[in-house]
């Protein structure tokens, strides 16, 4: 696991002197008219009415100079490469659209047909797949960086369904433009198999865990895998972290019940394992965490 007081002043200095070297990514509204781009909003969770989001446009436009994950994704080498040709505004091959969505609202799909590939800037998503009885198994909470689905740039639909656990904000960018300029470019490929292998080792994991795993080791786990994500993205504060995430989205994460879940994260934090507010989660004692977790 990375540490989780690792120091990241490095990663964001270099991504700062990148971002002054470089423009950002065109899109297809310029800054007046981005004030209308809005994300669609077909299913309303909340049953509250839906409603527009207007972000600010300097923050949508040129959000990647902020994207704590900027040099883990996909964005630092198509950036590099398009920063390596004759650039012009509104010339290239690639351009995008920045989106928000409040929370609780549904980004994409399983079986909706779209032609873009989406990439979480900024909030928490969670992928999952829901039974015709309303069951639901979350495969992943998505953080600022990663793609919605590494089979949306391939398949024109995901399988899964996407929905914002806080606000997000999230690019689109087409499919087809942004396939082609990978292919153009091998070189990024590289960097796209090792997304492809995350996911998969994820997938892996997830099966290990529901199958053979016990409820502490599973919650255990869930909380170690993301304090080691954030601490990438050096999205951690010491040894807190951000932590919107409610009791049923950690019981659909790990198989359990609502109130299974409130009984080992009761445990745990009168153990003194962690303590737990409103948003956020510090973890206290990490060696007994590991151990609670079974993390080797």
């Amino acid at each position: 696991m990375v540490s989780l007081t690792a120091q990241t002043a490095g990663k964001r200095q270099n991504r700062e002197e990148l971002e002054i070297a470089r423009p950002d990514f065109p899109t297809e509204h310029s800054i007046a008219e981005s004030r209308s781009v809005v994300s669609r909003q077909p299913i309303d969770h909340t049953g509250l009415p839906s409603h527009s989001v207007e972000p600010d446009p300097t923050q949508c436009l040129f959000s990647c100079s902020t994207c704590p994950a900027y040099e883990l994704n996909l964005c630092l080498g198509v950036r590099q490469k398009i920063a390596g040709t004759n650039w012009l505004p509104g010339e290239s091959s690639i351009t995008s659209t920045a989106h928000t969505i409040p929370a609780r609202r549904t980004i994409c799909h399983p079986k909706e047909w779209s032609e873009f590939v989406p990439i979480i800037c900024q909030g928490w998503a969670v992928s999952s797949i829901t039974l015709p009885d309303g069951r639901r198994q979350i495969l992943t909470f998505l953080l600022p960086g990663d793609l919605v689905s590494t089979a949306c740039l391939l398949e024109p639909m995901s399988g899964r369904t996407v929905e914002a656990v806080t606000e997000v904000t999230y690019r689109k960018f087409k499919r087809r433009d942004l396939k082609t300029f990978l292919f153009k470019h091998p070189e990024l490929l590289e960097k796209l198999s090792k997304t492809w292998i995350e996911e998969r080792t994820q997938s892996d994991q997830l099966a290990l865990d529901l199958g053979r795993r016990t409820a502490d080791e599973r919650i255990a786990r869930l909380i170690l895998s993301l304090a080691e994500r954030l601490a990438k993205r050096g999205m951690m504060n010491g040894y807190t972290m951000e932590f919107p995430l409610r009791q049923r989205h950690v019981a659909d994460a790990t198989g359990l019940t609502p109130v299974h879940v409130s009984k080992v994260l009761g445990e745990f934090q009168r153990a003194g394992l962690m303590e737990i507010s409103s948003r956020s989660l510090t973890v206290i004692n990490e060696t007994e965490l590991r151990r609670a977790a079974d993390w080797r």
